[in-house]
């Protein structure tokens, strides 16, 4: 039973598992094989069903699960298996043909919430386990030995469920797509390099000897931290790597350091002392509604484990990857990065973060496919076993089976071979075959991404997502920072366009050093232009910081989300305050500057009309346009199937945008994910667009799309996508297009265009 227990404890990633059996003789639970307590309590330990949280799942028949443990009335406390050192716990009935034989149970020292897939696994361990139990038992009864049975066909094969492949293939995990692509390869669950509380460790018996000793080891983690940052910083660029320095300023906080001194001396122990200094911090943050400032827990946690390490003297050494290997971490922590052979990385999955953490920054760097939040997808994989991950759909799939390795194989091919041909290509115009040019330009957020503009052949940044700069830094940075990095940006695309938009967060983005209310519904209430115009500060900071780097004479400045006239000019009230007092300074700058706006809600579209009347240029962000028209929220389950930027209402606020901007002689863009959407493109072309901003890499797909386009046969499409009273009649005559057009028999994309054709269809 030893190796049950022990097999099962590594599936759920587990502190301790107990196995308790029914006593035929009186009729109590008794503890049969642990790994986690203490040894000398097995056969010794036996409770009634019914009593405690073991008792409980016995009698109920169901899973009894509890993150607090000691907390619940049923707990009931056994000294002799030193079970204090545990805080969560879950047990699972193993029944035997509607009889209970016994209880299953796994306890974590620290605090954890177990979920639904977490509970449905442990339970067929109950149910692969039982059948082997009654087997034993009935040898026993015969006169075999322990010896003997345990390598019984029965037995051994039910371990073999256990620790070898899954019996089931295809399971599908859906979480937040961070980063597109598609990956094919073998998980590597990356284990946290060190856990504070499981450590074991000996102070110096002199308390001020222990000071000096963690006082030395937090050098010594500073300074490997500067070699981190130079380290990432050749791979990555200096603006991800600048991540560490947020832990080097921990390192460096006199409050910090102080804390851990008082605590050494009070307790005489380095590792108590960055135990509780830490557990504050985390409490304190826990309790703050900014995501941003939760997850800075991350950062003190990464920073306490360095210390750690470098006073023990140890260092994590992470197995090496193999080619192609698919990532899968509870967080991804910066560290990580540096510790990983980033080469060999296919994919990127895991349990905690959003499209803004780090682990998501990272993967679109490295441009490898990447999803976010899906909890328990640590316990719910094996290392070693196969997976695929779809980045544009938010999937892993565990253990597929051959048939889908094939479709996703096939589709992988056509998707790098398509990419890397047509980067190839990448100097040619994008021009209709009647000559008709379309800038395609593309969207970034950090100076890592200009090497993908320069590599898939983009016209110019259309959209350079200034908050991504704080996302990355874990704060907004100030003004002479941006200015520098505005400059770079601007110097390394001359002469090619670059269009800063201002800070446009609230709604699903926060950042901690911006002032922003807790809303019960923030995708309404102050965000973007709203914000920035409530937080002057540092709105004109950042003013100050762009037209200080337009003096390279390239640069765009637009606003995000204006939904009314006032806006607009309430903004340029504060343009001409940062000018003037430039112009004092004696700053250079580019007085000629043009100043857009996005359209993104419908209020603007309809008054499109007034607003080009006192801007240079538009962009339509079609996300959100899409997300106000039709009243969905897209990350909602529940309705977001009814998101879908074709939709005929959105394609009437768009054509009354690009009238308007015509109207007024001025530019129009569409810098949202329609951009790239290749049933789309023939219709915006059709429109009138004259520029579409996408993700770098999407550049080179819609450029041989264009190609093969004939403009006067768009205009006839947007005639009839006009008398269209759904999404999926958009959907087919865009679709009719690309056959029109023999882009599905072209040679690089034509497959691919027909898979996307064919889901876009399906969908409808």
């Amino acid at each position: 039973m030893s190796n049950v227990v022990e097999l099962v404890a590594k599936r759920l990633d587990a502190d301790a598992c107990s196995l308790y059996l029914t006593d035929a003789a009186t009729d109590e639970l008794t503890l049969e094989a642990t790994i986690g307590l203490y040894q000398d309590s097995v056969s010794q330990v036996s409770l009634p069903h019914g009593e405690g949280l073991v008792g409980l799942a016995s009698t109920t028949g169901q899973p009894v699960v509890t993150v607090h443990a000691r907390e619940h009335d049923q707990y009931k406390y056994f000294p002799e298996t030193g079970e204090e050192r545990f805080e969560s716990f879950m047990a699972v009935p193993m029944i035997v043909r509607g009889a209970t034989i016994g209880v299953l149970a796994v306890q974590t020292i620290e605090t954890r919430e177990f979920d639904s897939n977490e509970v449905e696994m442990f339970q067929t361990c109950a149910q692969l386990i039982a059948p082997v139990v009654i087997n034993a038992r009935l040898l026993a009864l015969v006169g075999l030995t322990d010896e003997d049975s345990s390598g019984t066909t029965a037995e051994r094969e039910a371990l073999e469920n256990l620790a070898s492949d899954r019996e089931e293939r295809n399971i599908e995990h859906r979480g937040i797509p961070t980063s597109r692509g598609i990956a094919i390869g073998t998980i590597y669950r990356l284990e946290t390099p060190l856990k504070l509380e499981r450590l074991h460790y000996t102070p110096n018996q002199d308390p001020k000897r222990e000071v000096e000793e963690l006082m030395d080891a937090i050098g010594e983690a500073r300074r490997e931290l500067d070699g981190m940052r130079e380290k990432l910083g050749s791979k990555f660029g200096l603006d991800l790597a600048a991540v560490f320095q947020t832990h080097i300023q921990i390192l460096e906080d006199k409050g910090f350091v102080a804390k851990l001194r008082r605590e050494v001396l009070a307790t005489g122990n380095a590792l108590t002392a960055l135990t509780n200094v830490i557990g504050t911090y985390r409490k304190t943050f826990e309790r703050m509604s900014d995501p941003y400032f939760r997850e800075r827990v991350n950062d003190i946690e990464d920073v306490g484990q360095r210390v750690m390490e470098s006073l023990l003297g140890e260092r994590h050494h992470t197995t090496p990857l193999s080619e192609g290997a698919i990532v899968v971490a509870s967080n991804l922590l910066p560290g990580m990065f540096a510790r990983l052979e980033v080469e060999k990385i296919a994919a990127i999955v895991s349990e905690h973060g959003g499209p803004t953490s780090h682990g998501a920054i990272f993967a679109r760097t490295l441009e490898v496919p990447a999803l976010t939040g899906i909890p328990g997808i640590q316990a719910a994989v094996r290392s070693g076993e196969t997976a695929i991950v779809d980045g544009a759909e938010g999937l892993i799939i565990l253990s597929p089976d051959e048939g889908l390795l094939y479709e996703y194989r096939r589709a992988q091919k056509r998707y790098t071979v398509a990419i890397e041909h047509l980067d190839a290509l990448r100097d040619r115009p994008a021009e209709t075959r009647d000559g008709r040019s379309i800038r395609l330009t593309a969207n970034v957020g950090l100076m890592s991404d200009l090497r993908l503009v320069n590599q898939h052949g983009a016209d110019g940044i259309g959209l350079f997502r200034t908050e991504m700069l704080a996302f990355a830094h874990r704060g907004f940075p100030g003004e002479e920072e941006q200015a520098q990095l505005y400059e770079r940006v601007a110097k390394s695309m001359a002469p090619r366009t670059v269009t800063i938009r201002t800070l446009d967060l609230g709604g699903d983005k926060e950042m901690p050093d911006v002032s922003m209310r807790l809303e019960d519904n923030p995708q309404l209430g102050c965000r973007s232009i709203r914000l920035s115009l409530a937080n002057q500060g540092i709105f004109k900071a950042q003013l100050r910081a762009i037209y200080r780097a337009s003096a390279a004479g390239n640069i765009r400045l637009m606003l995000p989300m204006v939904t009314s006239i006032d806006e607009l000019r309430s903004a340029k009230v504060l343009i001409a305050e940062v000018l003037d007092d430039l112009k004092r300074a004696g700053i250079p700058y580019d007085e000629n500057v043009p100043l857009g706006l996005m359209i993104e809600v419908p209020s603007a579209a309809i008054t499109a009309d007034v607003l080009a009347r006192e801007c240079d240029f538009f962009s339509i962000g079609t996300n959100d346009l899409t997300q106000y028209t039709l009243a969905v929220d897209r990350g909602n389950e529940h309705v977001a199937h009814i998101y879908d930027p074709l939709h005929p209402a959105v394609l009437s606020l768009i054509d009354a945008s690009i009238r308007a901007a015509s109207r007024a002689n001025i530019p129009i863009s569409v810098c949202g994910e329609m951009a790239s959407n290749p049933l789309a493109v023939p219709l915006l072309v059709g429109l009138g667009i004259q520029e579409l901003s996408s993700a770098p890499s999407a550049v080179p797909l819609v450029k041989e799309i264009i190609r093969e386009l004939d403009f006067g046969d768009l205009e006839a499409d947007v005639r009839k996508t006009q008398k269209a009273g759904t999404a999926a009649e958009v959907h087919q005559i865009g679709a009719a297009r690309l056959r029109d057009a023999g882009l599905l028999e072209h040679p690089d994309i034509g497959p691919w265009l027909q898979t996307l054709i064919d889901k876009a269809l399906l969908g409808h």
